[in-house]
């Protein structure tokens, strides 16, 4: 089975890591015991999602009460990658199914009504009309999440919103508060270099240590270019990123380079085609069904989603 990414965001830049949130359920009456009935055929799985593994979970205490954490919005996530391929009803009852499946009667209930609420609270912050920009990058993602966060309170509580975004909020500061300090321009270097150390000292060491993970990639794909610019080859390469990390590792990389090359041809071919279906003779409706075409044979519907930064 292959892991499939949820990739739904509202919000630019760091804004979008913090508006990924989840919502909980509280106060709800307590399940009734209904008659039985015929049990409903399970709903067809989008065409995007066979073969692939659900991000997330859903669980519950052992008194069918739904546990609320990061890991059910994840789930929620994995199912709306479908928005635009099928209809939002459809979504709702393969999601609906699923969680009857994972549940019990009770904590099912909470787990649909908790879903109910974050489509809503997803529709109502797509259609919010973005802050005009004014000042710093960072004043404005920081507006932006103040305003996304005030949204977010009109669906969930304080405790829910803790429970279900709690560590995407305090990723979303964290990196307001070092933007907030590249862009100062009031500090120099030194500075800067210092006030950066303080912030990473205060983080969990969990999160310190995704950090320095992060830009070792970083400080390799860097030299990567160095060695390149320079005039050195693909062997050259793969020797640094070895003695940096391991053969292994550098061979993982060299894969996503080549991966990423790939890529980078289809997306030349696909420019180059949709000029000429754009440029050919015919109405909307013939151009629309031969881009349909042309993207159908060049990529699979998850790469389709990509496209939009490519032009559509």
């Amino acid at each position: 089975m292959r892991p499939r990414q949820a990739t739904l965001t509202w919000v630019a830049g760091v804004v979008g890591a913090a508006a990924l949130v989840a919502v909980g359920v509280r106060g709800l009456p307590a399940a009734t015991s209904p008659a039985p009935v015929a049990r409903e055929a399970a709903p067809a799985v989008a065409t995007s999602l066979a073969g692939t593994t659900p991000d997330g979970a859903a669980r519950a205490s052992a008194d069918d009460a739904l546990v609320l954490d990061p890991s059910l919005i994840r789930l929620f996530d994995y199912w709306l990658t479908t928005v635009g391929e099928r209809p939002l009803a459809a979504i709702t009852a393969q999601a609906g199914h699923d969680l009857d499946g994972r549940l019990g009667p009770h904590a099912a209930r909470q787990a649909k009504d908790l879903f109910a609420r974050y489509v809503q609270f997803k529709e109502a912050l797509k259609a919010q009309h973005p802050a005009q920009p004014v000042g710093r990058s960072v004043d404005i993602l920081r507006e932006g999440l103040r305003r996304m966060l005030a949204l977010r309170a009109s669906y969930f509580s304080e405790a829910e919103s803790q429970a279900l975004f709690g560590p995407q909020d305090a990723d979303a500061s964290a990196a307001l508060a070092r933007m907030a300090v590249e862009q100062d321009p009031a500090l120099d270097a030194a500075q800067r270099r210092q006030r950066l150390a303080e912030l990473d000292a205060r983080l969990p060491a969990e999160a310190r240590a995704a950090r320095e993970a992060s830009l070792s990639v970083v400080h390799l794909e860097d030299a990567a270019q160095r060695i390149r610019a320079d005039g050195g080859s693909e062997d050259d390469v793969y020797r640094m990123r070895a003695a940096a990390t391991s053969p292994e590792a550098a061979n993982r990389l060299a894969e996503v380079d080549r991966q990423e090359a790939a890529w980078k041809a289809r997306i030349a071919t696909y420019q180059a085609q949709r000029s000429e279906v754009l440029a050919a003779p015919g109405d909307e409706a013939a151009h629309a069904a031969a881009m349909g075409e042309l993207r159908n044979r060049l990529f699979t519907a998850d790469e389709q989603r990509r496209l939009a930064a490519y032009g559509g």
